[in-house]
């Protein structure tokens, strides 16, 4: 297959559910299969498709109930997540690929390597999140305070206004920096849009009461990892990070969405990585 070709396909991983992927690049390279955020699309990584596909096989994948993947009133959680992304692997034939997970996605890297073993991967990149995104020790690296968390889960992810206005807030304020575009906001507030808030309501209500430190240890231990982290947290997030798995090297840039953001750097960061491991 062509470096050039790029392919929109669904993939059964569950009676009646269909996980959308984009696939490009040549079937035969090393795969990079990338993971997005809650509620956004793998979409999200077109400048890494782009950029990336001359060398290796390029699979942006829309989890369940998230982007063109099928909405389901089950399985919206992360441990299920991991295991269509083992799925989706298999079912595109590939062997080894090197994960790249972006905020929830991260969740579902290390859900997938704590189901698959951390072995049946070349490497795994994670984007700005923490293993455990609750934690009541205030040095810990964690998605907010037990209190602003409980408001988010019993007063706001609870109907399509409310959602909307968190995502408003948290897409102006937390995932970029400076001023963002009227357009580019449509584009990601639509996007999110596509997974009903209720869908959004369980995977959230999932990740923060998940605790995936034990398997990024191990992954850390065994495999080549890399963590990239936000600068508006790196104070807390980088030695929190770099105390649990010290063999990880961790890159700190631009805010949440920093792959959009700044893809050259980016791109460039894991290019190195990919290259050398570290």
């Amino acid at each position: 297959m062509s470096a050039e070709r790029t392919e929109s396909k669904y993939v059964t991983v569950a009676d009646d559910v269909q996980i959308h992927v984009w696939d490009a690049g040549d079937e035969n390279a090393p795969a990079l299969v990338f993971v997005p955020g809650l509620t956004f699309s793998g979409e999200v990584f077109k400048h890494q498709l782009e950029h990336f596909k001359g060398t290796h096989r390029v699979v942006l994948v829309d989890p369940r109930g998230q982007g063109l993947s099928t909405k389901c009133p089950f399985g919206n959680d992360y441990h299920t997540h991991g295991k269509d992304l083992i799925r989706v692997v298999d079912s595109l034939g590939i062997k080894k690929p090197t994960l790249v997970g972006w905020s929830c996605g991260n969740l579902e890297v290390w859900s997938y390597l704590e189901q698959a073993g951390v072995d049946s991967v070349a490497g795994a990149v994670t984007v700005d999140m923490s293993p455990l995104p609750h934690n009541e020790d205030p040095s810990a690296w964690t998605e907010g305070t037990p209190e602003e968390l409980s408001e988010i889960m019993t007063h706001t992810l609870v109907d399509p206004e409310s959602a909307h206005g968190f995502w408003d807030e948290y897409l102006r304020e937390v995932m970029w920096q400076g001023p963002l575009d009227p357009d580019l906001y449509d584009y990601f507030m639509d996007m999110g849009a596509r997974t009903p808030y209720w869908v959004t309501h369980e995977l959230f209500g999932d990740a923060i009461l998940s605790d995936y430190r034990a398997v990024a240890q191990e992954a850390a231990r065994k495999i080549p990892t890399l963590m990239f982290i936000a600068e508006h947290w790196a104070d807390i997030a980088e030695p929190f990070y770099n105390k649990l798995c010290p063999e990880t090297p961790t890159y700190v840039m631009g805010g949440h969405l920093m792959a959009v953001q700044y893809p050259d750097r980016f791109n460039a960061r894991l290019e190195q990585f990919l290259k050398t491991g570290k």
